[in-house]
C-alpha cells in the first residue's frame, strides 16, 4: 500500500553531498539527470516568483476538470515540484485533499508544512515509491530541460500513467524552448540555450510530442490542449514584466555553461542577457506555453 511520507536523500551512498558548486551557484550532481539549473536558495526564490506569474497568466492553478474532486478530497502529486509553491498554494485552497511534491533537489520547505502536504527528494526518472493508480491528479510543469527525449518516452510519460488512477487526470504544462524576437542578443542567447540542451538529447519541441506520447500509452480517453503566447516586458503587463525578470535570472544562472558553449567570456554573456530586457521593450519578445490534460480510461 502506498503512503504519504517524507524522505531526504541529500547524501549519496559514499557519504558525499550530491551537489556541486559552479560559478558560485549550487547544482545537483546526479548522473542520470541532464538538468543544468541551480538548486540553491536563489533558484528557489526565482521559482516562487515564476509560479505566481504563471498563475496570473493562466488565471488559475490547473487546467484539468478536477475542482469537485479536489474539494471532496483527492490524492495529488506534483513531479519536479521545485520550491513547492504550487503544492502549497493548492493545499491551502483544497484542505481535504492530500498533496505530494517530488523533486531531485531539496529546495522545497521542510518545516511548518500544512498537514495535507509532504515533499520527498526523489528522482522522477526512477520508479516512485507509490503503488499503481495511487493518485487522482498527476501534475508536472516546465520540465523540458530536465529530460531527454528518450526519457520522456521511456520513463516520464509511463510513470505518470502508472501513478494515475482510472478516471483520474494527468496535466503537463510545457514551453517552447526558445524566445521569439527581432532582437539580435535575444536570438543569440536563445539559440545557444537551445543548442546546449539539444546536444544533450533534449527535444525543445517536446510540446509537440506530448499528445502523441500520451496517446501511445492507450491509457487515455480524452486529451485537451490550451496555448498561450507570453509577451515579455511592459507589453505583457505585470505578468510579462515578472516573467521577463525571472527568465533573465534563469539565463544568468546558466552563464558558466552557455558562455563556454558560445566561446565568449562570462562578462560578454552577462552583457547579452542585459540587452534581452532592452530588446523586449523595443520590439516584441514572446514565447509560447502549452497546457495538456489527459483523462485516464476507467478500464485501465
Amino acid at each position: 500500500m502506498g503512503c504519504f511520507f517524507s524522505r531526504r536523500f541529500i547524501e549519496a551512498e559514499n557519504g558525499k553531498m550530491r551537489f556541486r558548486i559552479i560559478d558560485g551557484r549550487r547544482f545537483h550532481d546526479i548522473s542520470n539527470s541532464e538538468y543544468f539549473v541551480p538548486n540553491d536558495d536563489e533558484e528557489a526564490d526565482r521559482l516562487v516568483g515564476f509560479h505566481y506569474a504563471m498563475k496570473d497568466i493562466w488565471g488559475g492553478l490547473f487546467y484539468s476538470p478536477v475542482e469537485e474532486k479536489l474539494r471532496q478530497g483527492a490524492r495529488v502529486i506534483d513531479l519536479g515540484c521545485g520550491a513547492g509553491t504550487w503544492i502549497l498554494d493548492m493545499a491551502k485552497q483544497y484542505p481535504y485533499s492530500k498533496f505530494v511534491g517530488v523533486d531531485l533537489s531539496p529546495i522545497f520547505p521542510t518545516e511548518g508544512l500544512p498537514s495535507n502536504v509532504e515533499f520527498i527528494e526523489y528522482n522522477v526518472l526512477d520508479r516512485l515509491p507509490y503503488e499503481d493508480s495511487f493518485f487522482d491528479f498527476v501534475h508536472q510543469k516546465i520540465m523540458l530541460a530536465a529530460f531527454t527525449e528518450a526519457q520522456w518516452e521511456e520513463n516520464v510519460i509511463p510513470e505518470m500513467t502508472r501513478l494515475t488512477r482510472p478516471d483520474g487526470w494527468v496535466e503537463i504544462l510545457e514551453v517552447a524552448g526558445y524566445l521569439v524576437s527581432d532582437g539580435n542578443a535575444t536570438n543569440r542567447i536563445s539559440e545557444a540555450f537551445r543548442n546546449f540542451y539539444t546536444s544533450r538529447g533534449m527535444n525543445f519541441d517536446i510540446w509537440k510530442e506530448i499528445p502523441h506520447l500520451l496517446e501511445n500509452t492507450n491509457a487515455f480517453s480524452e486529451i485537451r490542449k490550451e496555448t498561450k503566447a507570453i509577451v515579455l516586458g511592459k507589453k505583457g503587463g505585470i505578468p510579462g514584466q515578472e516573467t521577463l525578470r525571472y527568465c533573465t535570472v534563469g539565463l544568468r544562472a546558466c552563464r558558466s555553461f552557455l558562455s563556454a558553449d558560445m566561446d565568449i567570456m562570462p562578462e560578454h554573456y552577462d552583457s547579452l542577457v542585459e540587452v534581452i530586457s532592452i530588446e523586449a521593450e523595443k520590439t516584441t519578445t514572446y514565447y509560447n506555453q502549452y497546457r495538456y490534460c489527459a483523462h485516464k480510461n476507467i478500464s485501465n
